[in-house]
């Protein structure tokens, strides 16, 4: 339910043009009734269509324009602050480059240089769980700097490889490359550092043991830590599905919200003490044999799915300014309220959730409405935007059937 009065004092700045940006946009609408402005190189159809959002075109993402087109928005209204909000790794990264170039009505929650670093380097994160009493895979450092030949993996595959730093990657997902790299055998891996290398990709890779299970054994947590080093947000959720494009492989599509208080309390006392501020999104994989739960990575941000959190109770973006703008101290807030988040199409999320109880609780879920979707806004239901969701929803099944088109034990 939107306010009965729509707050004027703060200008609310999306970075980014796909759904992850929209679900922003719709939750600043939902909780403050008013149209944030939305600022990307190009916007997909939900978005360019919408009526709850001011959209501003900018030349590109980079941390040049990006400092050129907010510092505008600034200088047009000096009276209000301006609440800068992005959600990819590349545009954290930006504003960790201009955020002080900024104008001084510019409020921009990133974490500090230092704690971004710490949890976005893959290795060092291993190194703040082990602190924290969480635990990581087993990891292989492999530097593709120079030509030096790289030595042969002692973790015995199959195996999962990755950029160690996601942010400077993303021009190698644009050639072609993929974010995650299923390998079973010493001779398919040494074809990928050559594919690497060939590219001009200079930095690190992880090689990481596979920890068995399914879409389903993959969880998430998300966290808010306010200006004081406390949180503000505690949410969670199980996935139910994942995306298998290979751009856009590990990105859940179906959640279901779980409580995970013990993993939120050394979470949040990881965060703290490395000195982070904002936003944290952790992935999460169980072991379907042993149960462990495996940390895997730290984004610097809310995560594309933030709007999962609203599902349980909880809009992000309220957390967000009461810490940001309005300088209040509140008790952390639990996204805890039973739900199921969907980007796709209920009978396509079916086929891939097991029979059984999982399946069983969605069914339940969905006969007590209890679905969200942060593409269907009855508030922006215009017949064009209606139109694009239902042919994302129709592009779903197309993907599926190429990239996934059957569910397996390990996702891949």
């Amino acid at each position: 339910m939107q306010p009965t009065t729509p707050r004027t004092d703060f200008i609310p700045v999306v970075l980014g043009g796909d759904i992850g940006a929209y679900a922003l946009c719709r939750q600043f609408h939902e909780a403050f009734g008013i149209r944030p402005i939305i600022m990307s190189s190009g916007f997909v159809g939900m978005i360019q269509h919408s009526r709850i959002v001011d959209r501003r075109l900018v030349a590109s993402l980079s941390a040049h324009d990006l400092l050129e087109a907010i510092t505008a928005i600034a200088l047009e209204d000096r009276e209000r602050r301006v609440l800068v909000v992005a959600n990819t790794d590349p545009l954290i990264e930006a504003l960790e480059t201009i955020h002080e170039k900024l104008p001084l009505n510019v409020v921009c929650p990133i974490p500090p240089r230092s704690a971004f670093d710490a949890v976005c380097d893959k290795d060092t994160f291993a190194e703040l769980c082990a602190a924290h009493g969480l635990e990581t895979p087993r990891t292989e450092v492999a530097c593709l700097a120079g030509d030096e030949p790289i030595a042969p993996c002692a973790i015995p595959f199959p195996v999962v490889a990755k950029p160690s730093v996601s942010a400077g990657y993303y021009d190698f997902l644009l050639k072609g490359f993929k974010k995650v790299y299923f390998l079973s055998s010493q001779a398919e891996l040494d074809e990928l550092w050559r594919d690497l290398r060939n590219a001009g990709f200079t930095g690190d890779f992880l090689v990481q043991e596979l920890i068995g299970g399914d879409d389903t054994h993959m969880d998430s947590l998300t966290l808010y830590i306010g200006r004081d080093g406390a949180p503000r947000l505690l949410g969670a959720a199980q996935v139910l599905l994942e995306d298998h494009a290979p751009t856009m492989l590990g990105n859940p599509v179906a959640m279901v919200i779980r409580e995970k208080p013990e993993l939120w309390e050394k979470a949040s006392a990881l965060l703290a003490d490395a000195g982070y501020r904002g936003f944290a999104n952790f992935d999460i994989k169980r072991c379907p044999v042993t149960g462990r739960e495996v940390f895997l990575d730290c984004n610097p941000r809310m995560g594309r799915n933030s709007y999962y959190n609203v599902a349980g109770g909880v809009n992000p973006m309220e957390v967000l300014v009461r810490d940001a703008i309005d300088g209040l101290i509140d008790e952390p807030r639990r996204a805890d309220k039973p739900a199921l988040y969907s980007l796709v199409p209920l009978p396509l999320l079916k086929r891939y959730v097991p029979a059984g109880p999982l399946l069983d609780e969605v069914k339940d879920l969905a006969s007590a409405k209890r679905v969200f979707d942060p593409q269907r806004y009855a508030a922006d239901a215009s017949w064009r935007r209606r139109l694009d969701v239902a042919l994302t929803e129709t592009n779903q099944y197309r993907k599926f059937a190429k990239y996934y088109p059957e569910r397996t034990d390990t996702s891949f």
